[in-house]
């Protein structure tokens, strides 16, 4: 922005009053006052005793001096009035960059905690990321990339030693549609665990080129027989390795792959990942034995109670065996309810009061 030195030093001010006050000589009267009382002296002067000329020449001689010694006066006071305003203008300037020095003095001093505060909280996350080696990471990172007629190197980590022969394991990949497009059967890697190698062609199953874009990589092995489950293995999930910086940023080092901190979704430990490998029936095969469980202890009071007081148990109810034997022959697990396992005697009228196994 442009500087208007005038308004600075105070010449405009100045200009702007010398405007607005009429020139005036020494005693009050400005010099068209003068001019009106020298004019009216000439009118009405004695015709025989007229004003001599050099006289009048003087008069006006002096109207000029004076008119000029007052406007020299202005001028003066106008200087003096400018220079006033200069020097405020300086020591108002002064105190601003008096202002300003402190004001950078104190933005220097908050970069430098800034900087130090972000080298602090960078060692804390430095510290925090090594403490995340060894543990498993699941990251939102899903597949590869395909772009151009080249072949795919890609690794799985697997948390069990690869068994062959427990059902067929094979390496499932999904396009962005989900849909499947390559099913790569596993073979060669018998009993390695960890990080595994594998490479795609970039073909489907037809043999035909898939085009470029991400595409989802899965795999399924070691068939687990008791509940017909594969445990899962997937691009972007595996042990952390190690921990890599990048100009202080990060990095984790997941077998070949490298990915920013920020990528990772959740760290667990390797034996919080075996759990995750249980399958939905597996806990509903666990939920149900603890099921069984609590049913027969709470069963056993009952029993006793019944027979200290010599009910006949065909007296009041039975167990319907065909209803049980086939809920036992479905799942092993359930309990049948009380209108499906319970029927009444055939001589009592009374309704069912307590089941009796």
């Amino acid at each position: 922005m442009a500087v208007n030195l005038a308004e600075i030093t105070g010449a405009k001010a100045a200009q702007e009053a010398k405007k607005q006050e009429a020139p005036k000589i020494a005693n009050g009267l400005d010099k068209d006052a003068f001019m009106k009382l020298f004019l009216e002296q000439l009118k009405n002067q004695d015709p025989t005793a007229p004003m001599e000329t050099d006289k009048i020449i003087t008069q006006t001689a002096q109207l000029t001096q004076v008119e000029m010694q007052e406007e020299n006066k202005k001028t003066m006071k106008e200087v003096a009035e400018a220079m006033k305003s200069t020097k405020e203008t300086n020591e108002a300037l002064k105190g601003f960059q008096g202002d300003l020095k402190k004001t950078l003095e104190k933005m220097d001093k908050g970069v430098e905690e800034s900087i130090n505060s972000n080298a602090y909280l960078a060692q804390v996350s430095a510290l925090n990321a090594v403490g995340m080696i060894g543990k498993i990471v699941e990251t939102d990172v899903n597949g590869v990339q395909i772009s151009g007629q080249g072949e795919v190197n890609f690794a799985l980590y697997f948390d069990q030693p690869i068994n062959e022969k427990a059902g067929r394991p094979s390496i499932q990949i999904f396009d962005k549609d989900k849909r499947l497009v390559k099913t790569i059967p596993i073979e060669g890697k018998e009993g390695q665990s960890g990080y595994v190698a594998f490479r795609w062609n970039g073909l489907d199953d037809k043999g035909e080129r898939v085009g470029d874009g991400t595409y989802d990589i899965r795999a399924e092995y070691n068939l687990d027989s008791n509940t017909n489950q594969y445990h899962q293995a997937r691009v972007g999930r595996g042990e952390v390795e190690s921990v890599v910086f990048d100009k202080g940023r990060p990095m984790i080092k997941m077998g070949a792959m490298i990915l920013p901190m920020d990528s990772a979704i959740e760290f667990y430990d390797k034996e919080k990942g075996d759990a995750r490998d249980m399958t939905l029936t597996q806990l509903q095969n666990e939920a149900a034995k603890v099921n069984d469980s609590m049913m027969a202890q709470a069963q056993k009071p009952l029993e006793s109670e019944m027979a200290g007081k010599n009910i006949p148990l065909s007296g009041e109810a039975k167990l319907d065996d065909e209803s049980k034997s086939k809920q036992d022959d479905e799942s092993g697990m359930k309990f049948a309810s009380d209108g499906e396992n319970m029927k009444q005697a055939q001589n009592d009228e009374q309704p069912l009061k307590d089941p009796i196994s």
